[in-house]
Formats: C-alpha cells, structure tokens, sequence
C-alpha cells in the first residue's frame, strides 16, 4: 500500500476513490466515468467543458527518483492511447474538445515531471486529433486537489480519514530542543525515573525515549495542523468537545470521550 495523508491506498482502492470525488466535484461539469471493460482506452473519465481524467497510484511507496520514473512512463503510455484509440475516443467525446488530461496521483516529488507533461502536451497538440483542442495541455492534480471531496468519499466508502503526520526535519528538532531546554529537562528527569540508578546504559536509553517523546509531539503537532488545514470545520467541531472533555468531572469524562470518538468517526 502507499501511505498517503490520507491514509494507505493502492491502485485499485486508489481509483475508486477518485471515481467518487470526481462526480462530488465536477457535477456540475457534467463528469461521465469510463469503465475498463471491454478495453482499457487510457481514461477514467471526462467532463463536458473538456477536462479528461487519468489515476495512478504506485502499490508501495518509494524513492522520489522512482516514483518520478513510474509518473513519467504512465503519463507517456496512457497520453500515447489518446492517438492510439483516436476512434473510439472520438465516439466517447462526440462534439466535446478536450482541452485538459489530468493525472490524478497521491503526490509528485520533482519538477521534472511538470516539464514532461508540457512537452507531451505539445506532442500531442502536434498530431491534430480532431477532439483536442488547439489550447490543450497535460497537468498534474493530487490529493490536495481534492481535500474537500476526499472526507466525503471515504465515508461514503465506509472508510476513516487517516492524517498521517509530515516526516520530522533533524534540524528542525534540534533547534526546537535547544529552546525549549526546560521541556527536554523535564522528559530526561521524568524518564531517568523509569530506571534503577544503577542500571546499565541508562544514560543511552533515557536520551532514546526523550528522542521518541519529542518525535511523538511532533508528530502530534504535524497531525493537528493538517487537520486544521484540510478540514477546518471539524478541526473547530473537535476543539469545542475537547473543551467540554475538559470540564468535566469523574466518570461523565468517560462518556464524554466516547462521544468524541463517535462524532469524530462519523
């Protein structure tokens, strides 16, 4: 599976996915999917205004040179179909001109592959196909393109939103240690405790859970701030709970948690 902000998804989960937000977000464009069957014509859809629709999402997730490589060469395979199955396209479209080839993939890493998309659009402008328009070109939209219909699709699917947090920068970390001197003084103090003082290798296991501690806050931090930005609404619906959570005495916060649970997943 590739881990995405918004969880794990492979190729198939990946396109059923998108299917779903692509008919939320461009309804009213008219959006009319593709079916594989009986061949693969190289869309998953168009819309009436001209935009045509492609997926690709890797299996597993890898180095940015490869996932570059794998970009590249469905981008060019599945631009390719478009002179290939110029007649069973033309019957698809009818009077449509297609102005727009999106690929729709999790995430892209390099540069590179915006220039790929600019010099295979001009290829394909070259060919004169009689469904694309003279002003044609090939972009690149990913999950962020999407971050509105996505919450909505997966509920729909009977899946959760998972937030996965940002990888943490060395640096940034080591900066952060370097202020907050009481904080990182405090988790040494605490964890030292966790051990005999006359343990072996204390000194190295303590400076292992205080490293783990400051990753886990933040990670903790990263997740929150996504949340905030991909989905402001239930970001302020859940600080509003937890504010009640916190109010709350004795057993009733219990009750009050699951409830959170509950709102949260649903």
């Amino acid at each position: 599976m590739y881990a995405t902000k918004c969880g794990p998804f492979n190729g198939d989960s990946w396109e059923d996915l998108i299917q779903i937000c692509l008919r939320l977000k461009y309804e009213s464009e008219h959006y009319q999917s593709i079916p594989a069957s009986p061949g693969d014509s190289g869309i998953e859809g168009f819309t009436r205004t001209g935009k045509v629709f492609q997926c690709y999402c890797p299996d597993n997730n890898m180095t940015s040179a490869a996932l570059y490589e794998k970009q590249r060469d469905k981008i060019t395979k599945d631009t390719n179909k478009l002179s290939l199955y110029k007649d069973r396209l033309t019957l698809f479209f009818g009077q449509t001109k297609i102005k727009e080839w999106i690929f729709v993939t999790p995430e892209y890493r390099m540069n590179e592959l915006v220039i790929h998309c600019n010099n295979k659009a001009e290829e394909i402008r070259s060919l004169n196909l009689p469904f694309i328009d003279k002003d044609f070109r090939i972009v690149i939209h990913d999950i962020d393109n999407f971050v509105k219909e996505i919450p909505i699709a997966l509920n729909g699917n009977g899946q959760k939103l998972m937030i996965n947090p940002e990888d943490s920068d060395a640096g940034t970390m080591t900066s952060w240690k370097e202020q907050e001197n009481e904080l990182v003084d405090n988790a040494i103090r605490k964890h030292t405790k966790r051990f005999s003082p006359n343990a072996a290798g204390v000194t190295e296991k303590v400076n292992v859970l205080t490293e783990n501690t400051i990753k886990s806050y933040f990670d903790r931090e990263s997740i929150l701030g996504r949340w905030q930005r991909l989905h402001p609404q239930d970001y302020d619906k859940f600080l509003i709970l937890m504010s009640q959570v916190e109010t709350t005495e004795g057993s009733n916060v219990c009750s009050q948690t699951k409830t959170i649970m509950c709102y949260i997943e649903a």
